[in-house]
């Protein structure tokens, strides 16, 4: 198992306690988005709207559709964002980001 979902719902109720978390994406989210022609920049600020538990495969999740782009939903992994770090629960989520990407590396090389 990758996450300890007990953990993880956890830590999903106490940032919907502080909606909307500003953020900003990955290098890898920024051209992911490009492919699917949605231009951001990593510097761009946005924000997370809603959250999501998608089991193993997803992890954690998060609705961060830029203003005025509803009919097109951003939905991405919390690891492919960051959060500043004076944000109240950075800590606590880059904790979850790096046990997770741990995790899934762990299981990836497993299957090599």
């Amino acid at each position: 198992m990758i996450d300890d979902v007990t953990q993880a719902r956890a830590l999903i109720a106490r940032m919907e306690a502080h909606l909307p978390i500003p953020a900003r994406p990955t290098s890898g989210l920024v051209r992911l988005l490009k492919k699917q022609g949605l231009n951001l920049s990593r510097h761009r600020e946005l924000s997370i709207r809603r959250l999501f538990y998608l089991g193993d495969e997803g992890g954690i999740s998060c609705d961060i559709t830029p203003p005025g782009m509803e009919k097109m939903p951003v939905i991405c992994s919390i690891t492919h964002l960051r959060i500043a770090p004076a944000h109240p629960l950075a800590k606590e989520i880059r904790g979850y980001q790096s046990a997770r990407a741990n995790r899934l590396a762990r299981e990836q090389a497993g299957r090599s």
